[in-house]
């Protein structure tokens, strides 16, 4: 089936989206594109202009297999938006070389910082499940407030209602549900938060996980950390890692080197504990965990130091590490 239409450019193995616009979002034209590339087995690319960003959603939507963000230098340079990494086209598909661009390497001109949340939690396979609680728990541990709006695409169509959002996700089911959620900004801020929602079903029951953005020019002090700990364990999360990163603009990727957000609260639930052992699992975390709740249902919260002490593990390495150790392989 052919759908040349849905692009702006296309050869047999890829189908090419120009935007040239300065932040760009999962629109329902991009959505519509990237099934089209999908149904027809070809590549799916957008490009942008060097100077441009990219929302969460659609991020997260260009970072799966068979996709790719590339960017614009003025010299017409291709260069992949995440990595840097340059790309020809060849005809068909763009290649990757051996080189960086040299403006992925430029810093950003408004270096704003962030939170960045992943977490996660298993529903039972019910009727009765509700699917987006979660997800508002951590909106409003983080800005104060619950969700104002979901939807497929961006910006979000519907304001925001559990029991909509899981007649949505059950009507899909088994097919994965990836959701677009908005917030309010955190006070003293401007960008409203913004999460990707990935519904999922299994044998072992309906997962629900979020990637969450909140503009903070700060790290958050170690009594919101624990804040956000015990807002995990009361809302039965089976893992949550907190981490603040700076080089965003209004929470979109610019096309630049960003570096990563380094963990300053790992938690782990009273599930992902089950096998290891809480108090084994204590002892592994080092002297700035702690368990929150009682046995049986006990969770385990680390706080990171954001400036390690000379010879200690950065927090990416001692939390890689710990996460490998509690799940019995290494965090994906």
């Amino acid at each position: 089936m052919s759908h040349a239409s849905a692009f702006d450019f296309s050869s047999p193995a890829t189908g090419v989206l120009f935007q040239d616009k300065p932040v760009t979002y999962l629109s329902p034209w991009i959505a519509k594109s990237h099934a089209a590339a999908q149904e027809d087995g070809r590549r799916f690319a957008v490009l942008t202009p060097g100077t441009a960003a990219i929302s969460l959603p659609l991020s997260m939507l260009l970072s799966e297999p068979g996709c790719q963000w590339l960017a614009t230098s003025a010299d017409g340079t291709f260069y992949d938006g995440f990595t840097g990494r340059v790309h020809t086209w060849n005809g068909e598909v763009f290649e990757p070389l051996d080189e960086l661009a040299e403006d992925f390497l430029l810093t950003p001109r408004t270096p704003g910082g962030l939170l960045h949340v992943r977490a996660e939690t298993m529903h039972p396979a019910s009727l009765g499940t509700r699917i987006g609680d979660f997800t508002a728990q951590l909106f409003t541990e983080l800005t104060g407030h619950p969700p104002v709006g979901w939807g497929r695409a961006e910006p979000v169509s519907e304001p925001w209602d559990t029991a909509a959002i899981t007649a949505h996700c059950y009507d899909r089911a088994p097919e994965t549900s990836v959701l677009a959620a908005v917030g309010q900004p955190r006070v003293g801020t401007a960008a409203a938060a913004i999460a990707v929602v990935t519904v999922e079903r299994s044998a072992a029951g309906v997962h629900e996980s979020v990637e969450l953005l909140a503009e903070s020019a700060d790290p958050l002090d170690p009594d919101q950390l624990d804040a956000f700990a015990a807002r995990m364990h009361r809302s039965h999360a089976r893992t949550a890692v907190l981490g603040h990163a700076v080089g965003f603009s209004n929470l979109a990727r610019p096309a630049r080197f960003t570096g990563m957000s380094v963990p300053a609260c790992a938690f782990f639930g009273s599930e992902t504990l089950r096998d290891y052992g809480a108090q084994q699992a204590l002892a592994a975390a080092g002297p700035r965990a702690r368990l929150i709740g009682v046995p049986p249902v006990e969770s385990l919260a680390v706080n990171y130091a954001q400036e390690p002490a000379p010879g200690g593990k950065h927090p990416l390495e001692a939390w890689a590490e710990l996460t490998g150790k509690l799940s019995g392989q290494l965090p994906g």
